[in-house]
């Protein structure tokens, strides 16, 4: 009897620690390191408590997408809005080589570029769309996961959650949260 509780016991231990790498708001997001396009190494860890203390947005885009390339002026205008200690924008290219990210990419922005040229971090967090956007409190717990770009509401809801982390104000009505 007491071998079949612990054989019954090792057969859920994968699923209970596959439960706790679950994506969703409100729960620890993903952690990772990735190459930058700099040639440098990107440890989110190092921006989060106790080490950093910044909220940090994620945005996973690929060079050939359309749609990323609307939102992500609107997302550089976004973010410098917010005290430039408080957040950090982490753009990350999922599935292309350096030399097609160094071709395609506008340099005329200054955020750190990661490329996640194998999809582990992309598939880490659930990506099947571009572009794909998160935000990570500085306590590493996942506020807003958003999928797509929609030109007539921009980033209103992405806006209303760093509002609330960076500026701590109230969010009024339906939470903001687009999945």
């Amino acid at each position: 009897m007491k071998n079949m509780k612990l054989a019954a016991l090792l057969l859920l231990l994968p699923a209970a620690l596959m439960a706790q790498d679950t994506l969703a708001v409100g729960r620890p997001a993903p952690t990772f390191f990735l190459p930058a396009l700099d040639g440098s190494k990107f440890f989110l860890s190092e921006h989060l408590a106790p080490q950093g203390k910044k909220t940090v947005v994620l945005d996973f885009f690929t060079t050939w997408c359309g749609p990323c390339k609307k939102e992500l002026p609107l997302l550089d205008a976004l973010i410098k809005k917010y005290p430039k200690d408080s957040v950090l924008l982490v753009l990350i290219d999922v599935g292309e080589k350096k030399d097609t990210v160094l071709a395609n990419f506008n340099p005329a922005y200054f955020y750190p570029v990661l490329l996640d040229q194998f999809n582990a971090i992309g598939e880490k967090y659930g990506v099947k769309s571009f572009p794909s956007l998160f935000i990570i409190d500085n306590n590493g717990i996942l506020r807003y996961a958003g999928v797509g770009f929609d030109e007539k509401t921009g980033l209103a809801d992405a806006k209303k959650i760093l509002d609330q982390l960076v500026l701590k104000k109230k969010i009024k009505g339906k939470k903001a949260k687009r999945v």
